[in-house]
């Protein structure tokens, strides 16, 4: 009996996987310096360079998932979708059932992806820290502005002044 060839491509579908989460690792971690410098659009095409890289791993994971229901026993195909069988095969559960030169290099990629998950978790959560403090910068900014430009004087006919440039359409619009 022939070795069924999709273990092969499941293996290079996850390698391709494993590639682009290590550029989505290397894109988020590079987001630190523009957040901190405050620099809006390297922080827009930062973005736009992350959103492209998560496309292409949606992409990925489609290919991947037609390869890992590929390697199931005939028996068990179609089951791809929402239902409860199709979320229970996993790729543990595959590579159990994996040649051993396939079901060696799937264990490895296996780990390699739960690093990079771990990896890109501690990034993000850096980066969503960073933001936070961004917007807590520009608030405290923003109600700055708004304070510089009240006037505390009195106008010719004797009204107070901070009533004409108080900076309340600011004040609101935050």
């Amino acid at each position: 009996m022939s070795p069924n060839p999709h273990w092969q491509r499941l293996v290079e579908a996850l390698e391709t996987e494993l590639s682009l989460l290590g550029r989505l690792r290397d894109v988020a971690d590079e987001g630190k310096e523009p957040l901190v410098r405050l620099d809006v659009p390297e922080v827009e095409a930062w973005t736009a360079r992350q959103q492209g890289i998560i496309e292409q791993l949606g992409s990925a994971g489609r290919v991947r998932a037609e390869h890992q229901e590929a390697c199931l026993p005939p028996a068990a195909r179609g089951i791809a979708g929402d239902g409860p069988l199709a979320r229970t095969v996993t790729l543990h559960a595959l590579v159990a059932a994996a040649p051993p030169s396939e079901g060696r290099r799937l264990r490895q990629q296996r780990d390699a992806l739960r690093q990079l998950r771990d990896e890109i978790a501690v990034i993000s959560r850096r980066n969503e820290v960073l933001i936070a403090q961004v917007l807590e910068f520009s608030q405290h900014l923003g109600e700055g502005l708004v304070e510089s430009t009240t006037e505390h004087a009195y106008d010719a006919n004797g009204q107070s002044a901070e009533s004409q440039r108080s900076g309340e359409l600011f004040r609101r619009s935050l």
